[in-house]
């Protein structure tokens, strides 16, 4: 199970909200997360690199390549959400090849919704075609989801099909789902994440596929909404006991606002929660590795059976 904290503009928590790169580390380890997952793109732009902000701001100093320093020094992993709306697919697509690029991220999510997202879905497959397979800097392939609505049923606007089946070098571009599943004004996660569930459900027999799952938790106050500790604890486990190895980690957003007084019980039940032993990484297909490292792995065995010299 995968862990991980989202923050969104680290800067303005540790110059407004003096809470340091290091505090905000702190906490999501706190929560039991193993991942920061900063935002990689706004649109056509690189979001939040040291480039971005003068010598002379504060800013500059908590730029997300400053938490991603800060956080790979501490043992935890940096991944990317980069907001996509399509309305310029090659350009978008070239930002994530570029933050990629920058940050070398296991998992990338891909932020898909509002209105101008839903007007230009026509350009989605242009989007997936100049994304093609995102690859780390040892040539492995980067997971990438879609964190869109908890209820496509609801939002037919988004193609959610194209997003889904969409393939590049003989496998599909998406791994999985990662909605955002914030049942906002209601206290129900059980009975709300039970109509996400089938709503999806529909959605993969309708596509002829089974879903990989990595879910956007809500850990934030909007409007005077925040989610009851034990209400989400149980959403939690509801999901856990329907997906099963299918709910491949979970992401809380956001983790700036969980300094919050308000937080407290939040991040007191989240920090005691038990998910169980760590699950080990998925095994890459031998074939997907870079040849350099197919070489490591049969080297040593054909040296011992005398095909190649010792």
């Amino acid at each position: 199970m995968n862990i991980q904290a989202s923050v969104w503009r680290p800067w303005y928590t540790a110059v407004w909200g003096k809470h340091s790169l290091e505090e905000q580390i702190a906490l999501a380890k706190l929560l039991q997360a193993d991942t920061i997952s900063i935002k990689g793109v706004n649109g056509v732009y690189v979001y939040g690199a040291e480039e971005n902000f003068s010598a002379l701001s504060p800013y500059r100093a908590h730029s997300n390549d400053a938490m991603e320093r800060a956080a790979k020094d501490t043992g935890l992993e940096v991944d990317l959400w980069c907001w996509v709306d399509c309305k310029q697919p090659a350009a978008q697509a070239r930002a994530i090849q570029d933050a990629v690029k920058r940050w070398n991220p296991r998992c990338v999510k891909l932020d898909v919704e509002g209105n101008v997202a839903k007007a230009y879905a026509h350009n989605t497959g242009a989007f997936l075609r100049s994304l093609g397979r995102l690859k780390r800097h040892d040539g492995t392939s980067v997971r990438v989801y879609l964190q869109s609505y908890r209820r496509p049923d609801l939002h037919r606007e988004i193609a959610w099909e194209k997003w889904l089946t969409y393939e590049a070098e003989g496998d599909f571009i998406l791994a999985g789902v990662a909605p955002q599943a914030y049942p906002m004004g209601s206290q129900d996660f059980v009975g709300d994440y039970g109509r996400m569930l089938e709503a999806y459900a529909s959605l993969e027999r309708q596509i002829g596929r089974e879903l990989d799952w990595h879910v956007t938790l809500p850990t934030f106050r909007e409007r005077g909404w925040s989610p009851d500790p034990d209400a989400l604890i149980a959403g939690i486990d509801l999901l856990r006991a329907e997906l099963g190895d299918r709910l491949v980690g979970v992401d809380f957003w956001r983790l700036g606002q969980l300094f919050e007084p308000w937080a407290e019980p939040l991040v007191t039940a989240l920090a005691a929660y038990d998910w169980g032993p760590a699950s080990p990484e998925p095994a890459q297909p031998f074939l997907e590795l870079p040849e350099p490292m197919r070489w490591e792995i049969v080297r040593d065995d054909l040296a011992e059976r005398g095909v190649i010299a010792a």
